[in-house]
């Protein structure tokens, strides 16, 4: 064999093998594109569908949307696989084998994993209720496989860990519907404490938005005063404004001095 033969028939091979691995590289590529844009597709038209049901909750849809979306991208990854002749069995049998020791490795994120699923399953809250856990507080806006997102109140996103909100204490103030207001007056110790508090009975049932009183009193004794406790219930999307009001009305009232015994039977 002449050495022309022999470089035409190297030449062949290389052709062949660029021709044939060439091709694999392109038709991987488009499965890739392919299945990356189909999981965005699937993730959104799941979210869509699901919440035009009144019966299935946010939380849930974006679950359910977030693990098709994490099928379609191991399907693709399978493709891929099986596009460059790798036998998907023995890699699965691998996988299989590689999974025990990744999961001794990775049991705080399958804890996780976990977590998110009793948090879909249960709902103790919703996305768009406000939470308070392990010094974060802030409303809920998405719960995913591994971690959830909450907008805190200085407008930064957390994103947390859901074995920290499945394992731990969690306040959820906005499942109910009223929250409890809790003022306190502090007045001087020479002050009547009997007419401080009906004046502050009085300035509190004044405002139409409380619905409820539990209990007014003294709440602590110094030398040199005293303070008033007030226990007030008010619808929760009213209590911030309430507060406030209250604060400035009581405020006000107290700074103006109460009338003496003649001015009272006079008036």
């Amino acid at each position: 064999m002449g050495m022309e033969e022999q470089w035409t028939n190297a030449a062949n091979v290389l052709v062949a093998m660029i021709t044939t691995w060439g091709l694999r590289v392109v038709g991987a590529v488009i499965i890739l594109i392919g299945g990356w844009m189909a999981s965005r597709f699937l993730h959104a038209a799941v979210v869509g569908l699901l919440r035009k049901s009144p019966h299935i909750d946010l939380t849930v849809a974006l679950f359910l949307a977030n693990g098709a979306r994490y099928a379609v991208l191991i399907f693709t990854f399978v493709a891929v696989l099986t596009t460059f002749g790798i036998a998907t069995t023995s890699f699965v049998a691998v996988l299989g084998a590689l999974g025990i020791a990744v999961g001794l490795a990775l049991q705080g994120t399958l804890s996780n994993l976990a977590a998110g699923i009793m948090l879909v399953v249960f709902r103790p809250f919703h996305v768009g209720d406000r939470v308070e856990t392990g010094g974060v507080a802030g409303t809920v806006r998405e719960i995913n496989l591994f971690f959830s997102e909450i907008d805190m109140d200085d407008n930064t996103r957390a994103v947390i860990p859901n074995g920290k909100l499945w394992g731990e204490i969690v306040r959820v103030p906005t499942r109910n519907g009223t929250a409890r207001i809790d003022l306190r007056v502090p007045r001087p110790a020479d002050d009547d404490v009997g007419a401080a508090i009906a004046r502050l009975k009085g300035i509190i049932e004044r405002d139409e938005r409380v619905t409820q009183v539990a209990a007014i009193g003294v709440e602590t004794l110094e030398a040199d005063k005293y303070v008033l406790a007030a226990h007030l219930w008010v619808n929760r999307t009213d209590a911030g404004a309430v507060r406030y009001d209250l604060n400035r009305t009581i405020k006000d009232e107290f700074d103006r001095k109460p009338p003496t015994l003649v001015e009272r039977r006079t008036g």
